[in-house]
């Protein structure tokens, strides 16, 4: 649905300019009308639970092929601390997916990546395996997937592994739950308080011992990537860089004046900027 309120780039708002062109009305066979919809649901999800406390974890429906049942996905949860690792062992071993498998490609978020890079590359393998085998393999990251990815992907996951979220917490053999029923995506293990508890002490201990960031986040080697690991906020809220996470982009801030006087070195003591 659009707001018929919001202001475009004219000046008017967007309900204005679309009487203008007086549009014919919905035919129900190309474009249908909200009371009458093509489908109930919409083709995207987005999912909470125990892996996904933020609800951003984003899941495009349209685009699974298989692996529900009743729609609820359990699997058994493949963990990768980069997508460099995965494609390597899609690479040299893709005989070690088995069906019903959930990928999990962590530390590639918004400040681990840094930047929430997109696993076009990992989805296309894994769907081609899948059709291959005749099996269903999911996957599921704190980055991002292109909008063509086709089969079970679960995209931005948050918080994201790198600011200790529960992806990192998962560990090889999880069972992994995916319910539509209720938008939850949620690891069995994780519900465990007690081994909640001992895995993220396990995680911060070895957070610390290297210096205060997880050793499977990459190096960076510019200023730029190293402004974006520093300042990115989650996914749920844009995924860009703010110089203090808490605050959301859209909290006013009051314009400040400077001194700053534009010149043109081109055109020196003519008074003129531009």
């Amino acid at each position: 649905l659009l707001n018929g309120d919001s202001i475009t780039c004219t000046g008017e708002p967007l309900s204005e300019q679309v009487a203008r062109l007086n549009p014919e009305a919905p035919d129900g066979q190309v474009i249908y009308t909200v009371a009458n919809p093509y489908k109930p649901t919409g083709g995207l999800r987005v999912l909470g639970g125990n892996l996904s406390p933020e609800f951003s974890a984003v899941l495009k429906l349209a685009g699974v092929e298989g692996g529900l049942e009743d729609n609820i996905f359990m699997g058994k949860a493949r963990v990768f601390n980069s997508e460099s690792d995965l494609l390597q062992t899609l690479e040299n071993q893709p005989g070690v997916f088995e069906n019903n498998d959930m990928v999990i490609v962590r530390y590639e978020g918004p400040s681990g990546a840094p930047g929430m890079p997109e696993m076009l590359d990992s989805t296309s393998r894994i769907t081609t395996l899948c059709r291959e085998k005749g099996i269903v393999v999911g996957l599921m990251t704190d980055a991002r997937f292109s909008g063509g990815s086709v089969g079970l992907v679960i995209g931005h996951v948050g918080p994201e592994a790198a600011l200790g979220g529960p992806l990192a917490l998962v560990e090889d053999g999880d069972e992994v739950v995916v319910d539509l029923n209720t938008n939850e995506l949620n690891c069995t293990e994780l519900s465990d308080p007690g081994t909640l508890k001992t895995r993220k002490s396990s995680w911060e201990r070895v957070v610390e011992d290297n210096g205060g960031t997880h050793p499977s986040i990459g190096i960076v080697d510019s200023r730029l990537l190293n402004r974006m690991r520093r300042t990115a906020v989650s996914a749920v809220f844009g995924a860009g860089m703010h110089p203090d996470r808490v605050l959301w982009v859209k909290n006013l801030r009051e314009p400040v004046k400077t001194d700053f006087v534009p010149s043109n070195k081109y055109r020196a003591g003519s008074g003129k900027a531009f």
